[in-house]
């Protein structure tokens, strides 16, 4: 059996890899079709994103809940599937039977067969794979699934050399090569979840029937109904406005933004599937001091980690836009630099998230999650629209200034509430110091380097980089706190990931 720690560094050194990979990927498709076609691709996948979660109702998160508190049977896993496959045929029987009014106000010259591709493949990559790799996760096969999914990122920007070599960089031909490649790393990361049958029925659990589940199902999910809907409508407007009242360009500005926060995410990715997996089982046997030491551990180191990195990439925006992608996304430098914040309090809202998941407490996260969703479709209307609807006209900068402010009330919300539910104190100095040591001493960095050296962009970040690491190494020697760390973590650090150790 694995450790938290061995677990939580074998998905964070192949969530490097694998993060480099894709972004590279998605940088290089963005840079080859140009503003116009990957804000195009941007806006459909982001579409069907959305649509996603609608026909989920959170149905995946209870299952991945259910099957890390204990092992289920077969009937169970077998059932679950079956939802899957039948909302992926209502997807498809409901755009097909949609109005061509309804269709050309969406998605504007799209043709069904293109609006077919990008669903699949959506499917594919963001639904079906998440639940086989829940399933592998909860069997603590992280080791395994982590080197599958490095595999198939590997093998998916193979594919995008190949196609771009061969003058076939076309947007049908990468959504098909997304529907492959998925569709077969889910199959083989489902086979690693295992039942055993013999030992279930010594632990005398209840057989698994139709029924017995989807009560199971209905219990947790219900309170995600409206929810969900609501996630739909709020997802889904946000790009539809952007597109509607920005265009493609605008559309390809905030997904190459969106592309480089998740980057800045990586920390969290890699241990939230392994933190929603200890906290489920700790809660489960009623461990609440475990509980609390993860999640308090947890939340706040993840929080300085995002902010360090924005903060070292904050400075550089226009720099780092003009490097990799060009002149043509010359003017989403802007949009990088206000959605380079983004990821730095979404690693703490995606904690809370799973802490409110992982312990059953989902009308919690609904409540807030719904007041927040409502609050937000009328603050994006506000910065999108035109001024002639009495908007602000921001295009894709004011997408991003929403995100940020509407999510740093939230999630501070949530904490305050997480707090309260366990009856602890609610701490939030660590992020006003963290967040704001970050950006000033990222500012200072760049600053200090461009006033005495003179040389290319790639250099000047370079030695920036090194000077700004000394200086958050001496913040945090210092005040040890902002990072979830003591003095005595620092005097006897273990960098291989001593502030999970403890809880093998």
């Amino acid at each position: 059996m694995y450790s938290i720690k061995s677990r939580f560094m074998k998905s964070l050194s192949q969530n490097i890899v694998r993060s480099a990979i894709s972004f590279l990927t998605a940088i290089l498709i963005a840079r080859w079709l140009g503003p116009e076609d990957f804000g195009r691709m941007s806006f459909l996948i982001a579409s069907f994103v959305a649509f996603k979660q609608l026909l989920d109702m959170a149905s995946s998160s209870a299952f991945f809940t259910f099957i890390s508190q204990k092992t289920r049977s077969k009937k169970f896993v077998t059932y679950y599937w079956r939802w899957i496959g039948v909302q992926l045929l209502f997807s498809l029987f409901l755009l097909l039977l949609l109005p061509d009014s309804i269709v050309k106000t969406i998605w504007k010259d799209e043709g069904i067969f293109m609006l077919v591709l990008a669903l699949v493949a959506t499917f594919m990559q963001q639904h079906v794979w998440s639940v086989a790799l829940q399933m592998a996760e909860a069997q603590r096969e992280t080791h395994k699934v982590q080197k599958l999914n490095t595999l198939i990122v590997f093998m998916h920007f193979a594919v995008v050399i190949v196609l771009w070599i061969g003058g076939k960089l076309f947007i049908p031909l990468i959504f098909v090569a997304l529907i492959i490649e998925w569709s077969i790393a889910s199959w083989i990361a489902s086979k690693m979840y295992r039942t055993d049958e013999n030992e279930i029925n010594v632990l005398k659990t209840e057989s698994d029937t139709a029924a017995s589940v989807f009560k199971e199902f209905w219990i947790y999910c219900l309170p995600f109904v409206p929810y969900s809907f609501l996630g739909f409508a709020h997802d889904f407007l946000d790009r539809w406005m952007l597109q509607t009242w920005g265009g493609n360009s605008e559309q390809a500005y905030y997904a190459v933004a969106y592309q480089f926060a998740s980057v800045v995410l990586l920390i969290t990715v890699s241990i939230l599937k392994i933190f929603w997996k200890e906290i489920s089982e700790a809660h489960y046997n009623n461990d609440i001091k475990k509980v609390k030491r993860l999640y308090l551990k947890v939340s706040r180191s993840i929080y300085f980690i995002g902010a360090i990195i924005s903060g070292g990439l904050i400075p550089w925006s226009e720099e780092i836009i003009a490097l990799l992608l060009g002149k043509t996304y010359a003017p989403g430098a802007l949009t990088l630099t206000i959605m380079l914040l983004y990821p730095v309090h979404q690693s703490m809202g995606q904690i809370g998230s799973t802490m409110l998941y992982a312990t059953g407490n989902t009308k919690t996260l609904t409540v807030i999650g719904s007041i927040f969703m409502l609050t937000s479709i009328a603050a994006v209307y506000i910065v999108l629209a035109p001024t002639t609807l009495y908007g602000f006209e921001l295009a894709s900068q004011g997408l991003a200034i929403k995100m940020i402010v509407m999510q740093l009330i939230q999630v501070n919300i949530m904490a305050w509430y997480i707090a309260r539910i366990f009856k602890w104190n609610f701490d939030w100095l660590y992020q006003v110091v963290g967040l704001g040591l970050a950006v000033i001493s990222g500012g200072v960095a760049k600053l200090i380097v461009i006033s005495v050296i003179s040389s290319h962009p790639l250099i000047l970040i370079s030695i920036s980089s090194f000077l700004y690491i000394l200086i958050i190494m001496l913040s945090i020697r210092i005040f040890p706190w902002i990072a979830g760390l003591t003095n005595s973590d620092i005097v006897n650090f273990d960098f291989q990931g001593k502030f999970l150790k403890k809880y093998k």
